[in-house]
């Protein structure tokens, strides 16, 4: 198969290649201290007392609004534009309700190319 943009087969590929992939992986285990840190302040608690792994936002005592406002922290920390924030904090904020741990909010920032917020994307 040749890379011709004629045919619809090369095309496809090339598309979904890029979609699966658009930025190179970042580093969960940096993104979820930045959660973790940012859930304390929301949820106002200390930020040792969040396992990244175990503990629950909503068992901490967070709310849908809480939610809202700590992922909007989190994409202000890694200065997401607005057009990208909307589909983020959709994802987010589906994460949030099927694993509500910091590490599910990392594992897709670290997918968006994420890690420390003084690392650019």
């Amino acid at each position: 198969m040749t890379d011709n943009p004629a045919n619809p087969e090369t095309h496809f590929s090339a598309t979904l290649t890029d979609r699966q992939s658009p930025h190179p992986p970042g580093d969960a285990e940096a993104a979820a201290e930045v959660v973790r840190r940012i859930w304390a302040e929301v949820l106002e608690v200390d930020a040792e007392s969040i396992d990244v792994h175990r503990g629950d936002f909503f068992e901490l005592g967070g709310y849908s609004l809480l939610a809202l406002q700590a992922i909007g922290r989190i994409l202000t920390e890694y200065g997401i534009g607005e057009v990208e924030s909307v589909e983020w904090e959709g994802e987010l904020l589906n994460r949030l309700f099927e694993s509500a741990t910091p590490w599910a909010q990392a594992e897709f920032l670290a997918e968006k190319g994420c890690g420390s917020p003084t690392e650019t994307r």
